[in-house]
């Protein structure tokens, strides 16, 4: 399967970067964006990743020549259903009937992109997180009509990428990552705005007690550990505590509207100078790579 031809549509941070995993696995990668400075950004992200690895990858405008022989679709555009669908149409046209089609979205439902596709049985939702070549799993969404053949076909490629997988076998907005870390973002978030911690203190008891414990073993294994008695206990107490908002917090919304997005703009929930934002980047990726390495051993 690595010698087959793999076309990564979009070249963004994430299209950029999951065409560096398949080129370094040793697939003829080509990569598609609509704009030459895109694709010359993407080059120098491929190479940061591994000097000489874009040399591998054929950059395109094209979209024809970016999926001439592709056996393997990476769509990475925009999140509009609309866009995602017009592409897909428009790929079908020029792909086999054997070629396995993937969206890397992470909140339009696959099934909804899947209705317009002549052969929706080989259309699969492929979410790869960021940085695509540090984090070690993506998660295989299955839409209504996609056929388990499919299914198999995509976890055998996430392997012999050296990713681990985790199916979503049904919709459900934000899958499985998404949904958790929100379920937190919004306590996080009400913890501050009632004035119970600090930004600074949240995010410490996380960092240091609840992501540690996490990575030995996902929450549901941890409550075993405790014992169902204990959780059943301490649930009676809290679920009805915890917050329910559907909205964020008038004070962060002013933050996003006074142009306060984080690393982006130099000021979010925090101050970024250029190094905080280069040590922030290194001792994540640093991190993920020894947990996940310690997960392998």
């Amino acid at each position: 399967m690595e010698s087959m031809q793999i076309a990564v549509i979009g070249a963004g941070t994430m299209g950029a970067r999951i065409a560096a995993v398949f080129a370094a696995k040793g697939f003829k990668v080509s990569l598609y964006s609509r704009t030459e400075q895109s694709l010359h950004n993407a080059q120098k992200v491929i190479d940061s990743i591994q000097s000489g690895l874009a040399s591998s990858v054929i950059f395109t405008t094209s979209l024809r020549e970016c999926l001439q022989g592709a056996k393997i679709v990476s769509e990475n555009i925009a999140e509009v259903l609309t866009l995602k669908q017009q592409l897909f149409q428009e790929i079908e046209k020029h792909v086999s009937d054997d070629c396995l089609l993937t969206t890397n979205t992470s909140s339009v439902p696959v099934g909804q992109i899947a209705k317009v596709l002549a052969t929706p049985a080989r259309f699969i939702g492929l979410h790869w997180f960021n940085p695509a070549d540090v984090m070690p799993m993506v998660e295989i969404v299955c839409g209504p009509e996609t056929h388990e053949e499919t299914r198999k076909q995509a976890k055998a490629l996430c392997a012999l990428l050296d990713k681990q997988t985790v199916t979503i076998n049904k919709e459900a907005p934000g899958f499985i990552v998404n949904r958790l870390q929100y379920a937190m973002l919004r306590e996080a978030l009400h913890l501050v705005t009632a004035g119970i911690a600090s930004i600074e203190d949240v995010d410490f008891a996380v960092q240091s007690t609840l992501a540690p414990r996490w990575s030995a073993m996902g929450p549901l294994k941890l409550m075993d550990l405790a014992g169902l008695d204990t959780v059943k206990n301490v649930a009676a107490i809290l679920l009805s505590e915890l917050s329910n908002e559907d909205v964020l917090p008038p004070w962060l919304l002013q933050r996003i509207e006074q142009g306060k997005l984080g690393t982006k703009s130099g000021e979010g929930f925090y101050r970024w100078s250029a190094e905080d934002i280069e040590q922030g980047l290194q001792h994540r990726n640093a991190t993920v790579r020894s947990i996940n390495g310690m997960q392998k051993s």
